[in-house]
């Protein structure tokens, strides 16, 4: 019906014999373009609204937090409804151009697996995205999963559009690709390692988004921002990206401080080197003068320290020893739960190490550095009052001793 009154036209245009077809032919494709354009439209000012009204009903932020994703996923969708609609009409509209329709044919599935391609991998990436949301702290390496998926998305429909392309059938193409594995392995190692890497890690749950990781080989100090299929990216402490090689977390060693931002408490884990030559024996008039110290007279009230006191060999190093670990007991700062003690390390060419071991409750870098450096700041003003000395190196600001 279409065609004569098409004809019917171009009669009363008096356009001459010869030009009939191509009148047909143009009006035709711009019908054919004007329907393509309308649904186009309608499909995708369809879709939006759809794809936002479901993901508002899982969680109301994946509304917001995946606006970009949802366009793109609804302009790649919005696509093939018209190349659907214009498969579906063209024997209609071109039956009397049966080459052009062949060759339109070809070129509408062309454009289909593409689309169909495209929107299966936005899909993939809205799907993720959303994850990452509703799990902010994943056990499953889903972007590298996503990433295989889209991988895997884009290898499929590239040989559907080659063979579509060559008018050959899809297994002759897999039939050659079987033949060049070697090659295929060495160009896709990264993915397959890392796949295999991802399963792992999520498997044994050795890393997470958001992990406080350190790699030195790699320079990597910071918390994991992101596991994907061939590379793991690492937010430094200098607010600079490491990105490190997913199978390096399984082949190399690393540092995870999961356990500690987990545990109760960050370990403490600091030595004094005491002067040799300070240490000695304590006299009595000397243990009388310290307890009549306003700031050591709760401290001589301690059992553990009468019971010191009972012998006859009291050193001043034991004394400050028993001094540190009641102050790290009274410390309200210090996990007392986990385990603290005050110990002495072989000594050395640089002094006698007076190790302190503990955890600070709080595990907030900044306020565990200030919890230490507090402790340590008191300990060296009291070591004078125990006449001991920490040891140091002669400087050039100090006087050489005389020579006899």
């Amino acid at each position: 019906m279409l065609t004569d009154v098409l004809t019917q036209l171009a009669q009363v245009l008096q356009l001459p014999q010869q030009w009939h077809a191509v009148f047909l032919l143009g009006c035709n494709m711009l019908l054919a373009i004007a329907v393509v354009t309308v649904c186009f439209l309608l499909s995708r000012a369809w879709l939006r609204p759809v794809l936002a009204q479901v993901l508002d009903k899982l969680d109301g932020r994946l509304t917001d937090e995946t606006a970009r994703e949802r366009r793109k996923l609804a302009s790649h969708m919005a696509h093939l409804v018209p190349a659907l609609v214009l498969q579906a009409v063209s024997p209609l509209l071109f039956n009397q151009a049966e080459h052009f329709a062949v060759v339109l044919g070809i070129i509408v599935w062309l454009y289909l697996y593409l689309f169909i391609g495209l929107a299966i991998s936005a899909a993939i990436t809205l799907i993720a995205k959303g994850y990452a949301y509703l799990a902010p702290n994943p056990t499953i390496p889903y972007q590298g999963i996503s990433q295989l998926l889209k991988l895997l998305t884009f290898i499929v429909f590239s040989i559907l559009i080659i063979s579509t392309a060559l008018d050959r059938s899809p297994t002759l193409l897999l039939s050659g690709l079987g033949a060049l594995t070697a090659v295929l392995l060495l160009v896709f190692k990264d993915a397959i390692l890392g796949f295999v890497a991802s399963i792992q890690i999520a498997v044994n749950n050795m890393v997470n988004v958001g992990d406080w990781i350190e790699m030195p080989k790699y320079g990597a100090d910071g918390d994991v921002l992101e596991i994907a299929l061939t590379t793991v990216k690492v937010r430094n402490w200098d607010n600079t990206i490491t990105t490190i090689p997913t199978y390096a977390l399984i082949s190399d060693s690393f540092k995870n401080w999961r356990g500690m931002q987990q545990s109760g408490g960050r370990r403490i884990k600091r030595a004094i080197n005491i002067d040799i030559g300070t240490i000695r024996f304590i006299k009595a008039d000397e243990l009388e003068q310290l307890q009549q110290r306003r700031r050591l007279q709760t401290f001589f009230q301690q059992q553990d320290v009468l019971d010191l006191l009972a012998s006859d060999d009291v050193t001043n190093i034991a004394l400050f020893r028993f001094y540190v670990q009641w102050v790290l007991r009274r410390h309200e700062k210090i996990n007392q739960q986990m385990t603290l003690m005050v110990r002495q390390l072989q000594s050395t060419e640089v002094g006698l190490p007076v190790e302190i071991y503990c955890f600070s409750a709080d595990k907030n870098w900044l306020n565990y550095e200030a919890i230490q450096a507090d402790i340590f700041d008191k300990l060296f003003a009291i070591l004078p009052v125990f006449d001991l000395a920490a040891f140091q190196r002669i400087s050039s600001r100090q006087e050489l001793p005389a020579k006899h």
